[in-house]
């Protein structure tokens, strides 16, 4: 369930990137790199990830196994963005209306890719995880942290366009309405694939034993 979820999240990513209006927050600082160098969006979502799994074992001052699960998992949803990438066709550029249902499509992949992984209740990506981390360590709610640390990757993402390009390149409308819609998506997902989740992890059998 979590290995589906990382790659339907990374789907869901490529299809609002490819829209041409942003993309989602967390791979804004990402999009914005891959725009300015020959390096994939793939390759710089691997750094900042691995970047993130430092800080989190600095802040928990210890790597256990479950940590070391994130590599193999970011190694995953890396290629799978760049894979995508390079299947979904662009619609920079292109009729603003399409942009829009690329967006909307990304939002609800993405919605139910992070659903599934919430779901599986195994590891997270390194972001999510030293988002908890920095939210157990200090005693601040993971959303309110989920939020600085997003802003801050965008403000980034902000920076590095505008030096670069001299205007909001990689940062658009669409990485406003991602950041809004993803959440309330996954919070409407989590609640009505509680059914699936049973079947699917078996937890109606084991209630019956």
């Amino acid at each position: 369930m979590f290995t589906a979820g990382v790659l339907t999240c990374a789907v869901g990513i490529a299809f609002i990137t490819r829209a041409g209006l942003g993309t989602s927050p967390i791979s804004s600082a990402p999009f914005v790199l891959s725009l300015i160098t020959p390096l994939s969006m793939g390759v710089y979502t691997l750094s900042f990830n691995m970047l993130f799994l430092v800080c989190e074992a600095l802040l928990r001052r210890r790597f256990t196994w479950r940590q070391a699960l994130q590599i193999p998992a970011t190694l995953i949803f890396s290629a799978c963005i760049d894979a995508s990438l390079s299947i979904i066709p662009t619609q920079y550029g292109g009729p603003y209306p399409l942009s829009l249902l690329y967006l909307a499509a990304g939002c609800v992949i993405m919605g139910l890719g992070v659903s599934l992984e919430v779901m599986a209740d195994v590891i997270m990506l390194p972001g999510e995880a030293l988002v908890r981390a920095l939210s157990q360590r200090y005693g601040i709610e993971f959303g309110n942290v989920k939020i600085c640390f997003d802003s801050s990757l965008t403000a980034v993402a902000l920076v590095v366009a505008l030096l670069a390009f001299h205007r909001l390149n990689g940062v658009r409308e669409g990485t406003l309405v991602s950041a809004f819609a993803v959440g309330q998506l996954v919070k409407l997902f989590t609640r009505r694939l509680g059914r699936l989740k049973s079947v699917w992890l078996g937890e109606s059998s084991t209630a019956r034993a």
